[in-house]
């Protein structure tokens, strides 16, 4: 696996994105990436128009085999549009840059608000069950 693999896969980890354990093999199909990654094929094909990383190795017949690291470009980008609600814009230009440790702090950021606004709504329902 290459540095930058390596470096795309612990920015996941650390994230806190749910990554599939992949099998020991050099290319994948769509089908199989689509389905790793838990996304329809034709959001992958179009993801591969917008994001300039996404780059699967196309062979015979126009078929698309993905590597690893396509694989985890795709989380990535799965993370940046529906867990942080990026858009494609932003997605585009956090990639780029490669800069991911504003995304790691916001997620954070987003786990301590959710849990202060759970907290805040609890002691809410307790206040109104105890009059």
């Amino acid at each position: 696996m290459s540095t930058q693999s390596n470096a795309q896969l612990k920015f996941l980890k650390h994230a806190g994105v749910n990554i599939p354990i992949l099998p020991d093999k050099l290319f994948f199909s769509i089908r199989e990436v689509s389905d790793l990654c838990e996304i329809e094929p034709h959001v992958l094909r179009y993801w591969e128009t917008e994001f300039k990383q996404l780059k699967p190795v196309k062979k015979s017949g126009n078929r698309r085999f993905y590597r690893h690291k396509d694989i985890y470009i795709a989380l990535q980008i799965k993370h940046l549009l529906y867990d942080l609600n990026f858009t494609i814009r932003g997605a585009k230009k956090r990639i780029a840059s490669g800069d991911f440790s504003e995304i790691i702090d916001a997620q954070h950021n987003n786990t301590t608000v959710n849990l202060h606004t759970i907290r805040e709504e609890l002691e809410s329902i307790k206040k109104l069950l105890d009059i």
